[in-house]
């Protein structure tokens, strides 16, 4: 058994912690922040669970499997209806009513002709602008794209309560300040030994612990990780200004707006859930954009607002990803959506913490 501490309290942090104390291990979780979750986390308002960027997940995803498999009771999903999925300019993806035209949109998606703007929406809808990655095309297209009934903080609980129950301890406010020869130092001056650490604190706070450890390796590794940004807004509404479309996406804009109320009935919103992205922007006002597509797809939005987060600039994916076992001479293992995984987004957050828990035992 060894002594492992998990830097981070996201999907990635918790995926690590669960899957370490499943292999045996003796775990502690150290999170800066004061709740866990990350960006996974949402913040209940007026009865909306407001995310910091849209969130949905493949149900035969790793991070689904893993909240299914630790539960009790079984979450429900709700996928995004592709026959309720507009792209601005050519209608939906799946038309009713127009058998030609949906099996040639289907084909042209099957086929990843880039130049198709019905594949170019699903691979947007997919992947938010990042790198192409077949699985999670094949989720969209086989409606396994899900909302879920409790909302991102009731998936993101459950994990939280399952390292509750079998004793890992979850440290909040909990800064790490350097790592030194399996010796780990706090900003509030505590500092203790382990056998091996996961950072799953995100790319930047992982690149300045590594740092002093070992500069050429760091600057070799995460000079070549490219970052896409985007920016959100997320807003309840006492209206329903998409009539019961789950999506519209904006080829010309890079954008997309979801209603998680149309796809996830359960989540028992009266009027609707509307969650905006814009990826890839660099101007230096993205909330005007924001606002001009909002306008510009469902009018009248601001007259109904009942309440609403913004988030003006959010790493939604990345290119170039480190392996998980790139510090591993340093008993030092890496997790998260930027790391190298088959997955991407909230999977690839979830099968990294697998990885990086099951390569515990290779590096001591």
């Amino acid at each position: 058994m060894a002594r492992v501490v998990v830097v981070g309290a996201g999907i990635a942090g918790l995926s690590a912690a669960i899957h370490a104390v499943s292999g045996g291990h003796h775990v502690v979780v150290l999170e800066k922040k004061a709740k866990i979750g990350g960006r996974g986390t949402s913040q209940n308002v007026d009865g909306y669970s407001l995310h910091y960027g849209p969130h949905l997940f493949d149900k035969a995803g790793p991070f689904f499997r893993m909240c299914k498999k630790l539960s009790r009771v079984k979450p429900v999903a709700k996928s995004i209806r592709l026959d309720k999925t507009d792209v601005i300019g050519y209608g939906p993806i799946r038309p009713v009513g127009n058998i030609k035209q949906a099996a040639q949109n289907k084909r042209a998606i099957k086929q990843k002709r880039l130049a198709n703007p019905y594949f170019q929406a699903v691979n947007f809808l997919a992947n938010w602008g990042i790198d192409y990655n077949d699985y999670r095309i094949k989720s969209v297209v086989k409606s396994r794209l899900c909302a879920s009934n409790e909302g991102w903080i009731g998936l993101i609980g459950r994990l939280g309560a399952a390292l509750d129950e079998v004793g890992v301890l979850i440290e909040t406010r909990c800064e790490v300040k350097a790592i030194d020869n399996q010796q780990v130092y706090l900003t509030d001056g505590r500092n203790f030994s382990c056998d091996a650490v996961i950072l799953a604190c995100g790319a930047n706070g992982a690149k300045r612990i590594l740092h002093p450890i070992s500069s050429q390796l760091v600057e070799r590794k995460f000079t070549n990780l490219i970052t896409t940004f985007g920016s959100c807004i997320e807003v309840g509404l006492s209206s329903k200004p998409m009539a019961g479309k789950h999506c519209i996406i904006d080829l010309e804009q890079n954008a997309a707006l979801i209603d998680y109320a149309a796809i996830q009935p359960m989540l028992g919103n009266m009027g609707s859930h509307i969650s905006a992205i814009v990826t890839g922007i660099e101007d230096d006002r993205p909330e005007t954009q924001l606002e001009s597509l909002l306008d510009r797809h469902i009018a009248g939005w601001k007259k109904h607002i009942i309440t609403e987060l913004r988030q003006s600039r959010i790493a939604v994916g990345y290119s170039n990803r480190i392996e998980f076992d790139t510090f591993g001479n340093h008993k030092i293992l890496l997790a998260g959506a930027w790391v190298e995984s088959d997955y991407a987004l909230s999977d690839a957050a979830a099968d990294t913490g697998k990885q990086a828990a099951h390569g515990i035992n290779s590096i001591l």
